[in-house]
């Protein structure tokens, strides 16, 4: 029943928001977000604690006020999550630099690496128009929520696979010449390989250099960030591997690095913008 209750919920929600202007229903976001930071932290104490490694040099005044951004940035997430079921982004909303789409329309594979960072979840909006996509998405632990954002995310040309799916799957769709779209930024424990981020060791899910190793595909590394004026502006790199060695491990350990340091950069700029809500090094941290 409680599936029911929230999948029914979500959808209402959304109606309702598709027939709010979208600046206005994004103000709406941010005020949820400030009424979470100060009535239901959810998951602060995790923020702080990363926080403090990521910007050692920041006063507690400084850390709070970062953390109340992050707040306010994740409460427009959601509520333009929850509105994308009704009506989509127009094109104009979504920006990136067009020369990457030599790339995007290249007779290869693509492996795009992103993270939990601005608003990943429009970044299929843009590149369904190029190629299949198929985007690796954690499950949620209600069925009726989980279903209400799987519907959310899909679009023509997306496709969905769990997190704790096939890997054939996967590899297969690179093979197929489509987009493997997969957020590489959470904690993969003993499975990762440990590459410094912002001083401190973390484990990095393997994923992506598994899949470069064995397709070398095309490796585009992208984040989406929320401007000023409510759009967003994708930031994309395309890797070239400067090692040139065969050995997966090898692979696997530079493209993580490469990843690892363009999500530093990029989270130093816009720190209110990264879902600093995940463990994101070893739990001995957080105790």
């Amino acid at each position: 029943m409680i599936n029911l209750i929230t999948y029914s919920f979500l959808r209402i929600f959304s109606f309702v928001l598709s027939l709010i202007p979208r600046r206005f229903s994004l103000y709406i976001g941010s005020f949820i977000g400030l009424l979470m930071f100060y009535i239901f932290p959810l998951r602060s104490k995790v923020a702080k604690i990363n926080l403090k490694i990521a910007f050692k040099n920041k006063s507690s005044k400084e850390i709070k006020t970062i953390l109340k951004n992050t707040y306010k940035h994740f409460g427009k997430l959601m509520i333009e999550f929850v509105r994308m079921y009704s009506i989509r982004l127009d094109d104009k909303t979504i920006k990136f630099d067009k020369a990457y789409e030599t790339d995007l329309l290249s007779d290869n594979g693509i492996i795009f690496m992103t993270a939990h960072f601005g608003n990943w979840e429009v970044i299929t909006s843009l590149l369904n128009k190029y190629k299949k996509v198929t985007a690796i998405a954690r499950q949620q632990r209600n069925n009726g929520g989980d279903k209400f954002f799987n519907e959310s995310r899909l679009l023509d040309n997306v496709f969905l696979i769990s997190n704790k799916g096939s890997k054939r799957k996967m590899l297969r769709s690179l093979i197929d010449k489509q987009i493997l779209l997969i957020a590489s930024d959470q904690n993969a424990k003993k499975h990762g390989t440990y590459i410094d981020f912002f001083g401190k060791p973390c484990s990095i899910p393997k994923g992506a250099g598994h899949f470069y190793s064995s397709t070398k595909s095309i490796l585009l590394i992208g984040f989406c960030i929320l401007e000023k004026d409510l759009s967003y502006s994708l930031k994309l790199k395309k890797v070239e591997l400067k090692n040139k060695s065969e050995q997966k491990q090898d692979i696997i350990v530079e493209i993580n690095t490469i990843y690892s340091k363009m999500l530093e950069d990029i989270i130093t700029k816009y720190p209110e913008q990264y879902f600093w809500f995940h463990k994101k090094w070893d739990k001995e941290i957080y105790k």
